[in-house]
């Protein structure tokens, strides 16, 4: 016989483990939902050397679009992080930071901007981002 006195797990305790555990996964997959990121520049890599091969003309600095994607991913990344902590976050801070940085980088390259003019700009935005962060509450 058990001595009365001494706590036995409930047979369930793996079942409530999983249902507190449950809504963290969800929270996380919520985070991580969207498109298959590497298909998309692969099909959008496909489609523009099949234009330039049928005859269309693109700019001399089409693959400067390609820096939107991570561009996009950062901002919507910090869209995201601003939903689930409800205010201006570091990290909020820091995915905007980058996403700011990619869109510069490609509309210079893409627009044949003067770099002399964009690279100080770039680092004082990294900067400005860094120092925002680090005195930001998280």
């Amino acid at each position: 016989m058990s001595d009365p006195n001494t706590t036995q797990p409930s047979p369930d305790w793996r079942d409530q483990r999983r249902a507190e555990r449950q809504p963290r996964r969800d929270s996380r997959r919520g985070m991580r939902g969207g498109a298959p990121i590497g298909g998309l520049i692969i099909l959008v890599i496909g489609a523009v050397l099949l234009a330039e091969n049928m005859g269309y003309h693109l700019p001399q600095h089409w693959w400067a679009a390609l820096l939107l994607i991570p561009a996009g991913g950062a901002l919507v990344s910090a869209v995201r992080f601003w939903r689930v902590d409800n205010r201006l976050s570091s990290r909020v801070i820091a995915a905007m930071t980058g996403g700011v940085v990619f869109l510069l980088v490609a509309f210079s390259i893409f627009f044949g901007m003067n770099w002399s003019f964009l690279w100080p700009v770039l680092l004082i935005l990294v900067g400005a981002g860094l120092m925002a962060r680090s005195y930001w509450p998280r």
